[in-house]
């Protein structure tokens, strides 16, 4: 990973969360406005809860880029040992306050992540990844790094990503990115988003632009869900990439829901074999 890249991302991610709007993040996150979404999400955690075979109390569990709670809240519901890592001081303490109405009491680490990731030598029954690895440059890195942390017959769970765009059918990433400009242009501020979407079209992206580097790389060419599952695969027995329809308006969410349209995915890797 080139380091001017990753310090660039991460600033770019803590200037944009240092000025958090609750209200603002849900209408913008499609993983938290749609329940559909968040649905699946609770399902893909049921699923490795079950996958390892103990009380759900029991279990550890390490989210990176964990925010301020707001993905956490089915972690809570299920009272797991949950260990929240971010470089955002203020929202680890929302998320305590969060957790503070399941009556939990997670470990809370102010760090970044891949510097959590090589400092630390700790496993966890699972380590999870929500709306993350697209504001990482090298994700696949963080990836590798992360199954370390993975106790044996352990899983790893990743979830909204966004698809590669040259391996989405051609459909699909087109309504995409038209319900992503119809709901950008409703959020107001268009000349900004132009002026942004133009420096894209030339591949200019500048380490001083947040929105270049905050979510980066949807702006470049989405995530590689392939490429994920190859690099996992070794390390457990069994790894289900799950890909769906992910988008900001709600009718178009029902719509492409109802049409069968993929735009995101997210991974369950399970039953980590033995390093």
């Amino acid at each position: 990973m080139k380091g001017d890249e990753r310090e660039a991302a991460l600033r770019a991610n803590i200037e944009a969360y240092g000025r958090f709007d609750e209200r603002t993040y849900i209408n913008g996150a499609p993983h938290l406005k749609h329940p559909s979404i968040g649905g699946l999400y609770s399902s893909l955690i049921d699923a490795a809860i079950e996958s390892i075979g103990v009380e759900a109390k029991a279990i550890s569990v390490l989210e990176l880029g964990a925010g301020n709670g707001l993905a956490s809240r089915p972690w809570f519901e299920r009272g797991v040992k949950l260990t929240a890592v971010d470089s955002s001081a203020s929202m680890l303490r929302d998320l305590e306050s969060k957790a503070a109405a399941y009556s939990l009491t997670p470990t809370i680490v102010v760090a970044d992540v891949l510097d959590y990731l090589a400092a630390e030598d700790v496993r966890f029954d699972i380590v999870t990844h929500v709306s993350m690895l697209h504001h990482v440059p090298d994700y696949l890195e963080l990836l590798a790094r992360s199954v370390t942390h993975v106790q044996e017959k352990g899983s790893l769970l990743t979830f909204q990503d966004p698809e590669r765009y040259d391996r989405m059918r051609f459909g699909h990433h087109a309504l995409d990115r038209a319900s992503y400009f119809a709901w950008r242009a409703a959020q107001g501020n268009l000349k900004r988003g132009l002026r942004t979407r133009w420096r894209r079209l030339r591949g200019v992206y500048s380490p001083g632009e947040t929105v270049d580097f905050d979510e980066y790389h949807v702006v470049r060419n989405g995530v590689d869900s392939a490429a994920i599952k190859s690099l996992l695969e070794p390390a457990f027995t069994k790894v289900d990439v799950v890909a769906y329809w992910s988008t900001y308006s709600r009718g178009l969410q029902w719509l492409g829901e109802r049409a069968g349209l993929t735009s995101s995915f997210g991974i369950l890797a399970s039953g980590r074999r033995p390093s």
